[in-house]
């Protein structure tokens, strides 16, 4: 792995250092004493070496192009790195008989040729059509530009004198002397400049990832809430059956992904049989190497990190998930005093909490819902969550799901809160409360939630993940510069995400903690992996941002056997 690592950014490192002198040295005048020795071997030396600068300075910026996927692996780059290297030393020859220049260049092509294993990604391997025709079209007129440049000069300059003698002095004068060759070279440049620019676009878009995954058929819904249903221990689970991520079904395990930017966001660990779930990653990587994908796991639990790191993968950990035993819950003792006044204040003021199960769900309690999802939707202007939400996505009513309906004291619905049922037990998923609501009104929802999975005999409970929530816990334990680091840190970062907040409300509870971890391939590879992890949660803007249809609804009307499959991120 490091030394593949090494190869790749040599490699990239060389190509680009020769692309950079290609196009440096093609826009210098050339050594005298090697023209003479030039234009005894070729009569026709302003023709050749001349052409030999322009396509020089192509194939430098073509070497430009293609360094970036060598630095990242891309397979398909490395034959048409040789194929320019090879073509780059001839025309140093041409152009100067620049023999030095010309052996850098096969010896590095050498090098590519046998460290080609070491770039193992796959790529689109065909490029964009509307470019490709673009770039040939260009080329094209560029070339009868060429051949019609002195046709039309001549044919200008006798339009002229027609003119000139037709309309007289006048015209002479608001036309002035006759500038169309000079005219005509500039646009012949033009059409050169930009047939070059597209097809270096279209090299490019060549090597570019396969297309994005972001949603699945009915098929693999259903296969992978089989699977769910079977082996979703994790708390994480329930929530790869969000509509628009992509399915990896690997023998009886699955997995849930995103791709952002060329990084295939997986969600949670893959969901398999005891010991299996490696395999199902190791096969998904497989499938992104060859399409060109890097891989990243967000919200991986540490059960499986032995397994991940023998597949090459690293990880660190990126906060923390609070569970709760309901069977050790109780709203008694001085440590829960500010949550049994919550929920006694609300019960006071006349507020009431329903509970339901999926099964009990009607036509009238949806209609009310999607009210107050609408009405909910209009103060926030981006939705959050990935590994742990279903999403603003029509999400399929499962009989054991838990609805807790909060109405004010007029017996409006003014809050909803959701659990997801997987293998016994359950985990947080909407919270969706109106503004004019009072404070510690989630607070009461949690605690009836708690109360309820308590006398169901549900072994747990699970909040929410905190991101960072361990920086935010372990200020008090940990060294004076490990406290004064953290500080900044979440300084920094209070302000867009929830932090010291999400961690102070999961301590109401009592609960316990689970680190949660973000496995990703290399160092290198690890800002990138952070940032699509931020686009896929929504704390930070995707390049195709993700358009919410007008009127979306939290529950369906009525069950249903499969959620929408025809869903785009």
């Amino acid at each position: 792995m490091i030394r593949s690592l090494i190869v790749r950014r040599s490699a990239a490192l060389g190509v680009a250092a020769v692309g950079i002198e290609a196009v440096l040295s093609a826009t210098v005048p050339d050594d005298l004493a090697r023209g003479h020795v030039i234009a005894r071997l070729e009569p026709d030396v302003d023709v050749l070496p001349s052409a030999a600068h322009v396509l020089a300075v192509l194939v430098g910026l073509a070497l430009l192009v293609l360094a970036p996927r060598l630095a990242r692996g891309t397979r398909a780059a490395v034959p048409l790195a040789i194929a320019a290297l090879g073509w780059l030393a001839v025309l140093n020859i041409v152009m100067g008989l620049a023999f030095e220049v010309a052996a850098l260049a096969l010896s590095l092509a050498v090098v590519l040729a046998l460290g080609r294993r070491a770039f193992p990604l796959g790529s689109r391997n065909r490029p964009r059509p509307a470019l490709v025709f673009a770039a040939i079209g260009t080329w094209v007129l560029a070339y009868c530009a060429v051949l019609a440049g002195p046709l039309v000069s001549d044919r200008g300059r006798t339009i002229r004198s027609a003119l000139h003698h037709a309309i007289g002095h006048v015209l002479r004068v608001s036309l002035g002397p006759p500038r169309l060759s000079e005219a005509w070279i500039f646009l012949v440049e033009g059409l050169i400049g930009c047939a070059a620019a597209i097809s270096l676009l279209a090299l490019r878009s060549l090597l570019r990832s396969a297309a994005e995954v972001s949603c699945h058929t009915d098929d693999e819904y259903r296969a992978a809430r089989a699977t769910v249903e079977r082996h979703g221990e994790d708390s994480l689970s329930p929530f790869i059956l969000r509509p628009d991520k992509g399915f990896h079904l690997e023998g009886d395990g699955v997995l849930a992904y995103r791709v952002i930017g060329e990084t295939a966001v997986i969600s949670g660990d893959p969901v398999a049989p005891e010991g299996e779930a490696p395999r199902v990653l190791a096969s998904f990587q497989e499938l992104a190497r060859r399409r060109g994908w890097q891989v990243a796991v967000w919200g991986a639990s540490a059960r499986h990190l032995d397994a991940y790191s023998a597949l090459g993968l690293r990880a660190v950990c990126a906060g923390e998930e609070a569970f709760v035993d309901p069977a050790k819950f109780r709203l008694e003792g001085r440590r829960v005093r500010k949550l049994r006044q919550s929920v006694h204040r609300l019960e006071r003021r006349g507020w009431q909490i329903e509970v339901f199960e999926g099964r009990e769900l009607d036509e009238a309690l949806g209609s009310e819902v999607d009210l107050l999802e609408a009405a909910w939707r209009l103060s926030r202007r981006r939705l959050l969550g990935f590994a742990m939400g279903m999403g603003p996505f029509d999400a399929d009513v499962r009989p054991n799901d838990l609805y807790l309906l909060a109405r004010s004291p007029e017996g409006r619905l003014r809050a909803v809160m959701r659990f997801v049922s997987h293998c016994g037990k359950l985990s947080l998923d909407t919270m969706r409360r109106l503004q004019d609501t009072p404070n510690g009104l989630n607070e009461a929802l949690v605690c009836r939630a708690l109360e309820v999975a308590r006398d169901r005999g549900v072994p747990e409970v699970s909040l929410n993940y905190a991101g960072l929530g361990h920086l935010a816990r372990d200020r008090e334990r940990s060294g004076a510069n490990t406290r004064r680091l953290n500080r900044i840190v979440l300084r920094v970062l209070s302000g867009r995400f929830q932090l010291e907040r999400l961690v102070r409300f999961n301590e109401k509870f009592s609960p316990e903690w689970r680190p949660r971890y973000l496995v990703y391939e290399s160092r290198v590879a690890l800002p990138r992996a952070t940032l699509r992890v931020l686009q896929a949660e929504g704390y930070l803007p995707q390049r195709q941002p993700l358009r919410l249809p007008s009127r979306v609804r939290l529950l369906p009307r009525g069950l249903r056997t499969s959620p929408r499959a025809d869903v785009a991120s």
